[in-house]
């Protein structure tokens, strides 16, 4: 959209100079649409540059803005989760959904911060997230259908064992992004603990002993 009202604002720009250039300045006909082209070409430099100039001093800022984007329609999908956690009946639903929330929270807080750690945890918000909501959406639909035949049984057994295996892979996928920072404090526990022990005792410089 910016690029095409640009375009239009350019090509406004060139055919306005041309009878500038021919009445006013009183060039030819060929020359005063030579140089409308060139005035064009100018106003359509000055969106180019500026956004030569953005890319140069953020080269990320694309790629933080769809994780900020991302980060954002999470939200909407956690406050979902939480509403059906407190719907639930059975203590192990309510712990896992509970759970699911713990670790989501975490990873969302995570990339509201520090966005560059999008691309860590990006299956967290292209599958993992949105299939959860759609499972524990689908689960709630079922449960609440009155005299529930076998298959429906079934369905929301499977349904609950597949959520177990989607709390260990938050997990996992949490543990995986935070094992660079346990490796970062490792290395600055290491170092500390090599400054202290390199650390030589105090002596006073005065022998001076008054009786």
């Amino acid at each position: 959209m910016n690029a095409l009202k640009w375009l239009t604002l350019s090509w406004t720009a060139g055919a306005l100079s041309v009878p500038i250039f021919y009445f006013g300045l009183d060039l030819h006909l060929f020359m005063s649409m030579l140089a409308s082209v060139g005035v064009g070409g100018v106003t359509l430099l000055f969106p180019v540059t500026r956004a030569v100039r953005q890319r140069l001093q953020n080269p990320y800022r694309e790629e933080i803005a769809y994780s900020k984007h991302q980060v954002k329609e999470a939200k909407k999908k956690l406050i979902i989760m939480s509403r059906y956690r407190f719907k639930v009946r059975s203590i192990h639903m309510w712990t896992q959904l509970s759970r699911l929330y713990k670790v989501s929270k975490a990873i969302i807080d995570m990339v509201e911060k520090e966005p560059m750690r999008y691309k860590n945890v990006q299956p967290f918000f292209v599958n993992y997230l949105p299939s959860t909501i759609t499972l524990v959406e689908r689960y709630f639909f079922l449960l609440s259908k009155p005299g529930k035949s076998i298959e429906i049984k079934e369905s929301l057994k499977e349904a609950e064992v597949m959520l177990d295996d989607m709390a260990i892979k938050y997990d996992q996928l949490l543990n995986q992004a935070l094992s660079n920072d346990v490796l970062t404090l490792d290395v600055e526990m290491k170092v500390l603990k090599q400054t202290f022990q390199h650390d030589k005792p105090w002596i006073p410089t005065s022998t001076d002993r008054r009786k």
